[in-house]
């Protein structure tokens, strides 16, 4: 009896993070000196949707597959890594329908982020990510509204039986 594999798996090379890269679909917060004012490159949030969240989230390693992308509508949310490790993100830009479903071979980009930056992404960017394989766990800085898990996900699937893998 031959063996079938539900989900074929689409492998997305991370390409190295840059802001330009990056743009369209949210900015990279690179560190800077202490004492300015605001300049270009930092982050332009909204976050006038509701009150602010800012918390350390702990997250199992979950692998660098998946078969879902998520969105945040209302808030510009902000991800960087707590500790020295890198980790991945899968996006496809905000104004992919909520109704059509991602071709993961031809609508996704996938980042490898460094540690030392925050990653911020455009309200309704879609995303599949922190997504990581080594260590077992890493701790983040997330910046969402209150009610951003409960009032304000959205989430949309790969197109019919997908799954996709970064690759870093």
């Amino acid at each position: 009896m031959r063996a079938l594999h539900p989900h074929p798996v689409i492998p997305l090379a991370a390409e190295p993070l840059s802001s330009a890269a990056f743009a369209p679909y949210g900015q990279v917060i690179w560190p800077q000196g202490d004492g300015g004012d605001w300049q270009p490159g930092d982050a332009e949030l909204h976050l006038n949707q509701g009150p602010p969240r800012l918390y350390l989230m702990q997250l199992p390693a979950r692998g660098l597959r998946f078969r879902e992308l998520a969105a945040h509508q209302l808030v510009s949310q902000c991800l960087g890594v707590m500790e020295p490790h890198a980790w991945q993100i899968a996006v496809a830009p905000a104004s992919h329908p909520a109704d059509q479903p991602i071709d993961a071979a031809t609508g996704l980009r996938a980042f490898t982020v460094p540690p030392r930056c925050i990653l911020k992404l455009h309200p309704g960017t879609w995303h599949a990510g922190p997504l990581f394989a080594h260590p077992g766990e890493l701790v983040f800085c997330n910046l969402e509204l209150r009610d951003t898990n409960s009032q304000d996900r959205l989430t949309l699937p790969l197109s019919e039986g997908q799954e996709a893998e970064i690759r870093p």
